[in-house]
């Protein structure tokens, strides 16, 4: 996506032999990504509730 809209490349024939495999790297890392997007968000969230558990309480 570019500038929130998605873009569309109309590849000649003989060309989608070479650019399948680059175009499937490019959906697994962005698997990838979104994996440790997901796990850092993870962390994040048990950090918060370990750092609260730790404060003592206002009275």
């Amino acid at each position: 996506m570019v500038d929130g809209k998605k873009r569309v490349e109309h590849i000649p024939e003989e060309w989608v032999e070479q650019i399948r495999p680059l175009v499937e790297q490019g959906r697994e890392f962005k698997d990838a990504v979104a994996e440790v997007f997901a796990a850092n968000a993870q962390l994040l969230a048990l950090w918060r509730r370990q750092s609260t558990k730790k404060r003592p309480k206002k009275k």
